[in-house]
């Protein structure tokens, strides 16, 4: 009989296995988080740079503002 666990976030990449056949389960990837420490997803988007920095999309505002003295603006 299969059984089913709740995880914290379904979208998480990754799978849960059974540890040497007792009832256990332990998750086998490895969280994937930003410069800023946000969880990036399935289907999330993401920068990567050619320093290394990866950048949840939610965060390339705040990343560009701190690293390039980038400003943003809104034309009216």
């Amino acid at each position: 009989m299969r059984q089913l666990m709740e995880v914290e976030n379904p979208m998480v990449l990754g799978t849960n296995e059974a540890v040497n056949r007792i009832p256990t389960f332990r998750y086998i990837e490895t969280e994937f988080r930003d410069y800023y420490g946000s969880l990036i997803v399935f289907n999330d988007d993401y920068m990567e740079f050619p320093n290394g920095d990866v950048v949840h999309l939610d965060n390339i505002h705040t990343y560009l503002e701190d690293n390039y003295n980038a400003r943003f603006c809104t034309k009216k």
